[in-house]
């Protein structure tokens, strides 16, 4: 079984734990038992609904898409720095970000490429999205004992070979060459910024990404092995911490050679509209059939259905009871007729159930 949170994690630990603390205090205070497990069960439900458990064996529909996305990612040590999103690591936004594009570019095929001192291929071009997710969520800097600096047009070469992608003898698509690049526009190594001009012809559409923010950020010590001590990255030069910032002109000339369009990055989030507009540039059609998971929320949500309606039962009965408690002075209510015990037990169980 597999769960893919529609909310993060720590927000649905924080909704349990809340619903455990409400049903502790409400027995405290000697609340209806009954109405007490009943409001746990609906906040479990709601929680199992929100993660979407899922098994293999079911089929969803096939889409095939003419688009070819390439993501290009800078991961050297700078792109740690802490100032996205408050203090986060600019990479996480980067990640957020491919995510976020991914599910726009149904059917499409994707590819991955990285650079720091070197530029590699991570993902070949693929459509398969679980490999590129995997890929894309451990995305790290590179250790900082490698670190020889930035050079923005290092992948270039890498870009070059993938572009366009090959289409099989037998395919009528046309080419729609789609790249994504995220960086934060530092320039450190000793070489010329190289011109993305001579990319312009291979790419169809796409944008740049930039991190950082122009107070800059502290970046944290890398060595491959994850350590509880951080350690931030020391200027050799002044022997203190050393500081990134993002570098938005450096940014803006990439995204005017490539004739895309640039966007500051601080925070997840608001990239529905641009990836629409740039998938819709591509030609899409139904498929085949294809393997994929069978979603189990459903089973939760009736669950919730029915107990909401218990909950609904039992909220009218108190209503019903508080209206005739206060509809008249008690020195001036009736005695109540008495009722034959045949004719009693059937109401007074319905009401016990309820509550």
């Amino acid at each position: 079984m597999t769960f893919d949170a529609r909310l993060p994690w720590p927000v649905l630990f924080a909704v349990a734990v809340a619903a455990v603390l409400v049903a502790a205090l409400r027995q405290r205070a000697g609340r209806p038992g009954r109405a007490t497990g009943r409001m746990l069960a609906m906040a479990a439900l709601a929680v199992v609904i929100a993660a979407d458990p899922a098994v293999a064996g079911g089929q969803v529909a096939g889409v095939r898409s003419d688009a070819n996305v390439m993501f290009v990612v800078d991961t050297t040590g700078s792109m740690a720095a802490e100032d996205y999103d408050g203090r986060r690591p600019r990479l996480e936004g980067v990640r957020a970000d491919i995510g976020a594009l991914t599910r726009a570019f149904a059917g499409a095929h994707f590819s991955l490429v990285t650079f720091d001192s070197k530029s590699r291929m991570v993902v070949p071009w693929t459509t398969d999205v679980a490999a590129l997710d995997s890929a894309v969520s451990l995305l790290r800097q590179e250790r900082t004992m490698y670190a020889v600096g930035s050079h923005l047009g290092l992948p270039m070469a890498t870009m070059a070979r993938s572009l366009p992608r090959p289409l099989p003898s037998n395919d009528d698509a046309e080419h729609y060459d789609v790249v994504f690049y995220f960086s934060d526009g530092e320039q450190t190594a000793d070489q010329d910024t190289t011109s993305f001009r001579t990319m312009r012809s291979s790419v169809s559409a796409g944008a740049v990404f930039g991190y950082g923010t122009p107070e800059g950020g502290r970046m944290l010590l890398y060595t491959g092995r994850t350590s509880s001590l951080e350690q931030y990255i020391v200027d050799d030069e002044t022997g203190v911490e050393a500081v990134s910032y993002i570098d938005e002109t450096s940014l803006a000339a990439i995204a005017g050679d490539l004739e895309v369009g640039y966007l500051h990055r601080t925070a997840p989030g608001g990239l529905d509209e641009l990836a629409a507009d740039i998938a819709d540039g591509a030609r899409r059609e139904r498929g085949d059939a294809r393997d994929g998971a069978r979603h189990l929320y459903w089973l939760a949500a009736l669950g919730l259905v029915a107990l909401s309606l218990w909950q609904a039962a039992a909220t009218w009965l108190e209503l019903v009871d508080t209206r005739r408690a206060w509809r008249r002075p008690t020195a001036l209510r009736p005695r109540p007729t008495t009722v034959p015990a045949e004719r009693r037990r059937p109401v007074m169980a319905w009401r016990r159930w309820a509550r």
